[in-house]
């Protein structure tokens, strides 16, 4: 059954965890209804940990890409392509926050170049690493993240100052927009249990628990609290109570190609 149909705003994808992501015209699921080439990199500290931009808001400005067969970054003034495959194998510890613990994950080295780029960009001896597959799939991860352009703009007028990239901040996969001229109403993903898109069918997995990496100024990487604020009120007035949170989570149904203008089939729960 459809309740409300849609079409597909825009589509991101993010090759470096906790980094400046890429918009792109199509969105590759693979077999299992992941996104291909999503989040496939991460950032380590000295200590061989797993970070984010929560503890190094600058990893903002490290902009990453997928072109021509190779991993690209840019910061300031910076560029590099990587090769996707290769370096040296490595073990790296990624908190499980189930077990409030960490994962020992495998990866791989990207190399002194990387590690430079990323000093350039943080001021931190950072390194780069490929994530294995494994890794990649830990049972605390989520394949998919979706928003409405309505519940963006929401967030933007929530805001006592201009929100400057609001679809960087909440860094989703998919925004949906009104589907031939209607009205998309704001949160309306909060409802969804379903997304039928041509034939591949995402399924809601979770509501997105949000942390501080959206208060993070994408082109200036400067943490600005009054952005939460804006959010912690939003969903308090959705769901009193409960963690912050804006946007879902869902998986797709197998391998398929999302593209921007797709039609969306929307069911939706209203209980």
């Amino acid at each position: 059954m459809t309740d409300l149909t849609a079409r597909i705003a825009s589509l991101w994808r993010y090759p470096v965890k906790s980094c400046a992501g890429e918009a792109v015209d199509t969105l590759v699921l693979d077999a299992e209804g992941w996104p291909a080439g999503d989040r496939g990199w991460g950032v380590v500290t000295a200590d061989g940990e797993l970070t984010w931009m929560g503890a190094f808001p600058r990893l903002a400005l490290l902009h990453a890409s997928l072109a021509n067969g190779g991993l690209m970054l840019r910061t300031e003034g910076h560029e590099l392509t990587l090769p996707v495959e290769g370096g040296d194998a490595v073990t790296v510890n990624a908190w499980n926050d189930g077990i409030k613990g960490f994962d020992r994950i495998q990866a791989w080295d990207a190399g002194d170049a990387a590690a430079a780029l990323l000093r350039a960009c943080t001021g931190e001896p950072l390194r780069l690493v490929r994530l294995s597959h494994a890794a990649q799939r830990r049972p605390m991860l989520n394949a998919l993240h979706l928003v409405g352009d309505a519940s963006l703009q929401a967030w933007r007028d929530a805001t006592p100052q201009p929100l400057a990239g609001a679809a960087q901040r909440a860094r989703p996969n998919i925004v949906l927009t009104a589907d031939d001229g209607g009205d998309l109403p704001p949160f309306i993903e909060d409802l969804m249990t379903q997304a039928r898109i041509g034939t591949l069918t995402l399924t809601r997995t979770s509501v997105c628990v949000r942390c501080v990496m959206p208060t993070v100024d994408p082109a200036t990487a400067e943490p600005q609290p009054p952005v939460m604020d804006a959010l912690v009120r939003l969903s308090a007035e959705r769901a009193p109570g409960a963690p912050v949170q804006f946007g879902i989570y869902a998986r797709g149904s197998g391998a398929g190609t999302l593209r921007v203008g797709d039609r969306v089939e929307l069911s939706l729960d209203f209980a």
